[in-house]
């Protein structure tokens, strides 16, 4: 998958269906206040959907950073060396190597 490819969205054809069906019953209602107490519900809705996304995509910048990060320090070569150590030991030399290529070189 390439980058950003994951934020497509194509859903099933039962499920445009069903998202262009249960439209067309809301523009076809005959209670106007119970459309607009839709509605209104459904904004609030969007909004606390909105935010979970933008705090999902700002998570996932940060992940995506860390990982270029590990790649641009050879984390990779680093792993295959340090396999067989007990978990202790690869959790300190990781800690070791992240600080020794970030904090040392000013």
């Amino acid at each position: 998958m390439g980058f950003a490819d994951w934020m497509v969205v194509t859903p099933s054809l039962e499920r445009e269906f069903k998202l262009e069906s249960d439209a067309k019953a809301i523009l076809e209602d005959d209670h106007p206040q119970e459309v607009a107490k839709l509605c209104a519900e459904l904004s609030k809705q969007a909004w606390y959907q909105q935010q979970v996304i933008i705090q999902a995509t700002d998570h996932i910048r940060e992940l995506e950073a860390r990982l270029a990060l590990l790649d641009a320090i050879g984390y990779d070569k680093h792993l295959e060396k340090t396999k067989k150590l007990p978990w202790i030991q690869r959790l300190w030399n990781l800690n070791v190597t992240f600080f020794l290529n970030n904090f040392t070189k000013y």
